[in-house]
């Protein structure tokens, strides 16, 4: 369903670009900047979506979505932030309402939130394309097993190189797509009868053949500016719950630290975080699994790694 009534919440100025966006897509908008006011807003406007400045909100933010998600059950939260990732994400993975965080001070903050608004329309989210720039040249690589990275290495290297650009920045994009296909071979293969994975408990060292229906899709492009990389699996069996609750433990950093164990998709998935500017998890259960990274490729190694973070999750439509 489109959303026809968004609440956003922070102070006027800041969410101007989000304001416009929302109003162009056909929502009617209220911004409510007072904290104590906003459960009451909620109520009344009973929003489709809310936008969530964390903050404005302060100390009490998290206690503060808890109220909003209780006067407007059926809104669709997005949380917004800078820097971002904020201190506590840890804590905001761990809810089962979380699927959206943008970086206020992201160039493709409008863009991130166009997109939100868009799959709330029923837009189907799959495809590299949609993070992209109309136009935009994407290449697609068939994975039909472990050895496909070198090929996947390669091109993204000559991509890079054609536009001047080489280095550790080259390192990091391969090092994204070497964890993307590494997930995709070894630990998003399930039985689909019983649904026990087929190669995870594989050492990442044996290599590994992909029947035709198993087989990956590794696409991968770039407009200048950002740099996406897309996997697509069709088993659609990577839970959003899964997902947040691997980015935590490695954020935590503590005695529950994952690794590489039997099933251990969890460490290649929090590097991926870590390494990408904006995570994008596309799900149909049961049918098809795209994770996307994009990684703003402006500035040099070091503006990358202190670039604001995104993180999106979008369950249902067809990949």
């Amino acid at each position: 369903m489109a959303v026809r009534r968004a609440l956003l919440f922070g102070e006027e100025l800041p969410l101007r670009g989000a304001r416009r966006v929302a109003v162009c897509a056909g929502a009617d908008v209220a911004i409510e900047p007072d904290p104590a006011r906003l459960e009451a807003m909620a109520g009344d406007v009973a929003p489709d979506l809310v936008l969530f400045d964390l903050d404005h909100a302060g100390p009490a933010a998290l206690k503060l979505l808890d109220a909003v998600r209780a006067a407007a059950p059926d809104a669709r939260l997005v949380t917004s932030a800078h820097p971002s990732p904020p201190p506590d994400v840890a804590e905001l993975l761990g809810a089962d309402w979380f699927a959206h965080l943008l970086g206020k001070q992201s160039p493709w903050f409008m863009d991130e939130l166009a997109l939100i608004l868009a799959h709330a329309a029923g837009r189907n989210p799959f495809g590299l394309d949609r993070h992209l720039p109309w136009a935009t040249r994407i290449e697609h690589l068939a994975i039909t097993g472990s050895a496909g990275k070198a090929e996947a290495f390669d091109a993204i290297e000559a991509l890079m190189g054609g536009m001047g650009v080489r280095g550790r920045l080259v390192q990091r994009l391969q090092a994204v797509a070497d964890e993307m296909l590494m997930n995709a071979v070894y630990d998003a293969p399930v039985d689909r009868a019983t649904g026990e994975t087929l190669y995870a408990s594989l050492p990442r060292t044996t290599p590994v053949d992909l029947p035709p229906d198993q087989r990956p899709t590794f696409s991968f492009g770039s407009d200048g500016r950002r740099f996406g990389m897309a996997i697509r699996d069709p088993f659609g069996a990577l839970q959003p719950a899964t997902l947040r609750r691997y980015i935590a433990k490695g954020l935590r950093r503590g005695d529950d630290q994952i690794d590489r164990k039997a099933g251990g998709a969890g460490l290649g998935l929090y590097l991926m975080f870590q390494s990408v500017n904006s995570m994008v998890l596309s799900l149909t259960p049961g049918r098809c699994t795209e994770m996307v990274g994009l990684v703003d490729i402006r500035g040099s190694y070091r503006d990358v790694l202190h670039s604001p973070k995104s993180f999106n999750v979008f369950v249902g439509g067809s990949g």
